[in-house]
């Protein structure tokens, strides 16, 4: 993932429950949280919402029929993509996020606005590294992006790295 871009994991809305916020602090590893629980009972249209996003931004080269990658052209600032893993039988959904190059404000306003229309059509919430749930709304989004790593580096990217080393170098103090 690129220092600029903003990432947020989508989830059905009716999914989300007291609990939802354990698969964050019970994520040990260095990947996202598992979230395939939040799809398990998802019965929408797979087809419509791959299709949508194949008119928002183009497939990737790499990937497969259950890993489905789109990817924005890095060489121009779009630096977005979006990822949906499907079942081993291709009827469920296991994972959708996105990720949004926040370098140029029309990634934004093309880019993640078409992904919130997919998701207020199929009534989605999106989460952000830290756990916090958004509702579809550009203005709500907008919250979320304006405390994100990827927000510190671009608006001062030497205090970012610096706090960043000084963040490492605690971490090893007792």
């Amino acid at each position: 993932m690129a220092i600029w871009q903003h990432l947020l994991i989508v989830v059905p809305e009716n999914s989300i429950d007291s609990n939802y916020q354990c698969i964050f602090k019970n994520n040990k590893s260095d990947f996202l949280p598992d979230t395939n629980s939040f799809w398990k009972n998802f019965d929408g249209d797979i087809s419509s919402i791959i299709s949508e996003l194949d008119q928002i931004i183009p497939k990737a080269d790499w990937g497969d029929e259950t890993c489905l990658i789109w990817k924005g052209n890095e060489k121009n600032e779009e630096d977005n993509d979006a990822c949906i893993c499907l079942s081993d039988d291709r009827t469920k959904i296991d994972e959708f996020h996105f990720r949004i190059d926040l370098r140029k404000i029309s990634n934004i306003t093309n880019f993640l606005q078409s992904i919130l229309n997919i998701c207020k059509k199929n009534q989605f919430v999106l989460i952000d590294l830290k756990g916090n749930i958004y509702k579809p709304q550009l203005e709500d989004i907008l919250e979320s992006m304006k405390t994100s790593n990827a927000t510190a580096f671009l608006s001062d990217p030497i205090k970012f790295l610096e706090n960043l080393s000084k963040n490492n170098s605690n971490e090893g103090r007792t």
